[in-house]
């Protein structure tokens, strides 16, 4: 083939690669996604100090992706890496009822549910179940990392608010057969909703002057229906997995932690709180309520 034919054919199949290249390249930067804008210092942030956990704060220096800060209304300055940190105000965002999301009230950010989207103004809960009002720039959207740290953070209050309705409907303790205070005796004593160890002091008909190991308050008179027993129970034999009971605290000025009751053999219990943790007590340390 002559020279002056192959020429034009290289340069064509160049042109071609060339062409080829230049449309790879420009479809992979369109691909990237467009990098925030710096922080500097002074910028208004809200960051997140542990997992679910947040504080408002002011930049103090930014070195790198590490940004130093001062929370809002305090002197002591903090690190934190930019990925853990929300500009304030917010940037526009589409927002969904029954996302989760960071919601200020005041000066505090909380993790929240949306419950309602209006123009102005959104409706929220907290984790507890508190519902309120905010505007649309008191909501941050979090990022992929921060909503895996809400959903454990709500479906660990979800359970322990499951926890606590089931221990308040498990009752209070088991009235013992036979059994009555008397002066001196060391017993259990209802405050409000909790129990704590205390003695008797005086018996006057249907009330008791009782005095109190609780570090809040040192005496109180309450009805005798108040008083309880100390272990060990008679009703111990007939404990099943998923009861509840009082456990006797590590301290006396402690009140008396409702726990249930995980496994048990003759000798040991294997008790769990609210937050799942898991305790050993022996049958002189609990006293089973009423079922």
């Amino acid at each position: 083939m002559p020279l002056q034919r192959i020429l034009p054919c290289r340069l064509l199949v160049v042109a071609l690669l060339l062409g080829l290249f230049s449309a790879c390249n420009k479809r992979h930067a369109a691909d990237n996604p467009v990098l925030a804008k710096a922080y500097v210092r002074g910028d208004r942030v809200v960051a997140e100090q542990s997992a679910a956990q947040f504080f408002e704060a002011r930049v103090l220096s930014v070195d790198g992706d590490r940004l130093r800060l001062q929370a809002l209304g305090g002197n002591d300055s903090l690190n934190a890496v930019a990925g853990d940190v929300y500009r304030l105000p917010p940037a526009p965002r589409e927002l969904t009822v029954n996302m989760l999301a960071i919601c200020g009230r005041g000066e505090a950010w909380l993790p929240c549910r949306l419950t309602k989207i209006s123009a102005g103004t959104l409706q929220a809960h907290s984790a507890s179940g508190e519902q309120f009002e905010l505007p649309r720039d008191r909501v941050l959207v979090p990022s992929a990392f921060t909503e895996l740290n809400l959903k454990r953070y709500f479906a660990r209050s979800e359970s322990e608010q499951a926890f606590a309705q089931a221990a308040a409907r498990a009752g209070e303790p088991r009235l013992e057969p036979g059994w009555h205070p008397s002066l001196r005796e060391r017993l259990v004593v209802k405050l409000g909703a909790q129990w704590f160890t205390g003695y008797v002091q005086a018996l006057d008909g249907d009330t008791a002057d009782v005095s109190l190991f609780s570090a809040s308050q040192r005496a109180a008179t309450v009805p005798v229906s108040a008083l309880s027993a100390e272990p060990p129970s008679s009703f111990v034999n007939e404990l099943r997995r998923g009861d509840f009971v009082l456990l006797r605290p590590e301290s006396p000025a402690q009140p008396w932690p409702r726990m249930q009751v995980r496994a048990l053999n003759d000798s040991e219990l294997k008790l769990a709180d609210a937050a799942g943790t898991l305790k050993s007590a022996t049958v002189r340390d609990i006293i089973p309520l009423r079922p």
